[in-house]
């Protein structure tokens, strides 16, 4: 059973160091938390939404660059 364990947490380790939250998108993006929510509901960016909580991948690039362009 550890063994088990073990196993799935460090396949919940393997996603949770690949999405980030929201807010933490907005601060690395530089962008509002509310302009992230958009982005994820117009599938501007990758992104799932988990109840009520929008759970984006980290290693995407910086869609404040692409609406500059």
């Amino acid at each position: 059973m550890d063994q088990d364990r073990q196993l799935i947490e460090s396949d919940m380790d393997y996603i949770m160091e690949r999405i980030m939250t929201t807010e933490e998108a907005a601060e690395a993006w530089g962008l509002s938390p509310v302009r992230i929510k958009h982005l994820c509901s117009d599938e501007k960016v990758v992104a799932r939404k988990r109840g009520k909580t929008w759970l984006v991948y980290k290693n995407q690039p910086n869609p404040k660059q692409k609406e500059s362009e």
